[in-house]
């Protein structure tokens, strides 16, 4: 079965799917993501039905831990994983990174107040306006 991955640490992460499994269901995951694979068994901790449902990691193997922590690691910036990103995203974290923090999250803010949904490229158009110098 397919889902998408939406929530990870350590411990556990939360997978979006439609067909769910009730609380305390044996999983075996192979989550793909950076270029990195993972295979955890786990166990189901929370389940939503139609929307998803939270998985604690079992017993990880200690390559399979390591690669988990690659993969957060990748996920928070904190490491290069080659994942064939594109030039323009890098120019957006580039220019998130550069922006203003406070004055990012200000117009942020503001931006939610008259809109529901914030696309990629408004995120990235708020990020230059905020560019600290």
């Amino acid at each position: 079965m397919w889902g998408t991955l939406t929530d990870i640490s350590l411990h556990g992460c939360y997978v979006e799917m439609q067909t769910t499994f009730p609380v305390d269901t044996k999983v075996n995951l192979v989550l793909k993501s950076f270029g990195v694979r993972i295979q955890a068994p786990g166990t189901v901790r929370a389940s939503y039905p139609f929307l998803g449902m939270g998985i604690c990691f079992a017993e990880i193997e200690p390559a399979q831990q390591l690669q988990l922590r690659q993969l957060l690691d990748a996920l928070t910036g904190h490491a290069t994983v080659s994942n064939g990103v594109s030039a323009e995203e890098n120019s957006m974290k580039d220019t998130v990174a550069s922006a203003d923090a406070r004055a990012f999250l200000d117009e942020i803010a503001e931006f939610f107040q008259k809109n529901q949904m914030l696309s990629r490229d408004q995120f990235h158009e708020i990020a230059k306006r905020v560019r600290r110098s």
